[in-house]
């Protein structure tokens, strides 16, 4: 899965960071395509090849980064004194749980071996986490900056749809052996939560549809075209904000699944 707007948001401040201080970029870890992918599912034969199948599963993935680096506060270039140590944390999670209707069709192959096809359509139920801290802190008398710790919810409900080719090995008149090549498209948008920003000068709350772009955020210290998402009831218009649009969780991927399939009757 790439995960889509999570993703890019994390590689924009990955990159933004290091135009802005002496970080040289690559840090700042992804949510990768490794993370648990689970399925269960109840099927019903309608003939000797066709088959109906309900099913539900569970996919997540994270992600945690946690470096420091040297650089101008507020950020600026060209870098000037005096310098901050400025110490950066991201944390972040995404879950989806797809509930799924599928149709297999068989080819018997062997007294034993069976290929087969499996298409269909599903629906996600998904949210999203996503922490992060920065804390810029003088090296010269040690006085702490602009301190923000940010926390995103995110949640989403949409269609996606599967396809897959595997074989079924029998091992008995009960019991198979499956080894599935399936891929899945599942873009959800119309993403919806809530923000809270604490600092030193209080808690800042958003809510509403997220958007991704960048934000003017100068008078807070990090710059005039700095990454961000951001909660709001309609599109954010206005000379602070540039390339805004809605944001999306992308769990389409290619897996390879390897399961037991128990026949009752």
């Amino acid at each position: 899965m790439n995960v889509g707007d999570v993703n890019s948001h994390l590689e924009s401040l990955d990159s933004y960071i290091s135009q802005m201080t002496y970080y040289h970029g690559g840090k700042t870890k992804k949510i990768n395509n490794y993370g648990p992918d689970l399925e269960g599912e109840l099927s019903l034969e309608i003939s000797p090849k066709f088959a109906i199948a309900l099913g539900v599963g569970y996919i997540s993935g994270k992600s945690k980064s946690d470096f420091e680096t040297v650089g101008s506060f507020p950020l600026q270039t060209p870098i000037i004194s005096p310098l901050y140590w400025h110490h950066f944390i991201f944390e972040t999670k995404v879950e989806a749980i797809p509930l799924r209707l599928g149709i297999y069709y068989t080819f018997p192959l062997s007294s034993r071996i069976n290929l087969f096809l499996n298409n269909g359509l599903d629906y996600y139920f998904s949210r999203a986490t996503l922490n992060k801290n920065l804390l810029p802190q003088a090296l010269e008398d040690f006085t702490i900056g602009n301190e923000k710790y940010h926390e995103y919810h995110i949640n989403s409900n949409g269609f996606g749809f599967h396809s897959g080719i595997g074989f079924e090995y029998n091992i008995s008149i009960y019991l198979a052996f499956v080894l599935e090549i399936q891929g899945r498209y599942a873009k959800i948008k119309n993403l919806k939560g809530n923000r809270s920003c604490y600092s030193w000068w209080g808690l800042e709350r958003e809510k509403g549809i997220l958007y991704i772009g960048e934000r003017d955020l100068s008078s807070e210290g990090y710059g005039k075209n700095c990454p961000d998402l951001i909660f709001s009831e309609s599109k954010p218009i206005g000379d602070e904000f540039q390339n805004i649009r809605e944001a999306s969780l992308d769990f389409s991927g290619i897996s390879l699944r390897i399961g037991i399939k128990v026949k009752l009757f």
